[in-house]
């Protein structure tokens, strides 16, 4: 039986960690990198890294940057090291039915007593207003998509 669709604390303190770095992000600049925040055992505050400016520099997509961190993070998983782990990355979203794809920034988050799912926030970036002469854009979170998803890290069980 899959397990219910719910976000324990851990991936929820995840979320609240990355998500104010990805807005800041998308109102200074109109993008993101990739991104993963995790929790190591016995240590209660988040670690996070972004995809590396060089990367960008080099011409690496964002694909590459969650591929390089989700390698770097597979081996503190499989040795037990980490309670929960997200990956950030941004993703074009569309609802079945409707020709239209919009820009979210997708969560995929894991833990590993199995939960594993996709969190879409879908955005809207407004750049027409500005307050006081600011050049940062305005970010608008609609309602959040969530479903079960693939481990990244755990090893698929054995086919029978």
């Amino acid at each position: 039986m899959a397990p219910k669709l719910r976000t324990p604390p851990d991936l929820q303190l995840l979320v609240n960690t990355v998500m104010p770095w990805a807005e800041a992000q998308l109102q200074a600049t109109g993008q993101i990198r990739a991104a993963a925040a995790w929790l190591s055992k016995g240590d209660p505050e988040p670690k996070f890294r972004s995809g590396e400016s060089a990367a960008e520099v080099a011409g690496e997509s964002v694909a590459q940057q969650e591929a390089t961190l989700t390698a770097e993070l597979r081996g503190p998983w499989e040795r037990g090291e980490v309670s929960a782990i997200l990956l950030a990355a941004p993703v074009l979203y569309g609802r079945s039915g409707y020709g239209e794809r919009s820009p979210a920034v997708r969560l995929h988050v894991e833990a590993p007593d199995g939960y594993c799912a996709d969190i879409l926030m879908p955005y809207r970036i407004r750049t027409g207003w500005r307050r006081g002469g600011s050049t940062r854009n305005r970010v608008h979170f609609t309602h959040p998509v969530a479903q079960e998803s693939d481990s990244r890290f755990s090893e698929l069980p054995a086919p029978r």
